[in-house]
């Protein structure tokens, strides 16, 4: 269960720092005519790569606080739940309002601004991990 909790925690990780540094400020350079093309291709497709993630994540850290709790699980799994709130009260609204209304920059910003929370959250669980 620890590698698994480990490669859960890695991959979120990474998967949020590429969103922040790369994936999201992208979003201000693509063609205003082909925004909503490319914002619902990759809608679709990223979904397919951080759903598993998120839930397998919360999954290994339900079992975790259940069978072998510790203080430093607590902590991860208070920071996942930050992770999941942010995302259900802002990334998400944020990508539905780029898919109504296109590529705003006010938006975009928003969503930057989300992501960095999760960013650090889920970079914290795994600094969590690797200093248990």
């Amino acid at each position: 269960m620890d590698l698994l909790t480990l490669g859960l925690d890695a991959g979120v990780a990474v998967l949020a720092l590429l969103v922040q540094a790369i994936i999201y400020p992208t979003l201000r350079n693509i063609a205003e005519d082909q925004f909503h093309q490319y914002h619902n291709w990759y809608t679709q497709r990223i979904t397919w790569f951080v759903g598993p993630l998120m839930v397998g994540q919360v999954l290994a850290y339900s079992y975790r606080l259940v069978n072998e709790p510790t203080s430093v699980d607590w902590i991860a799994a208070v920071l996942i739940l930050v992770a999941w709130v942010v995302t259900g009260l802002r990334a998400v609204p944020h990508h539905a309002r780029l898919a109504l209304e296109g590529q705003e920059a006010e938006t975009i910003a928003g969503l930057l601004q989300a992501n960095g929370v999760r960013t650090v959250a889920w970079v914290g669980v795994l600094i969590l991990w690797i200093w248990r």
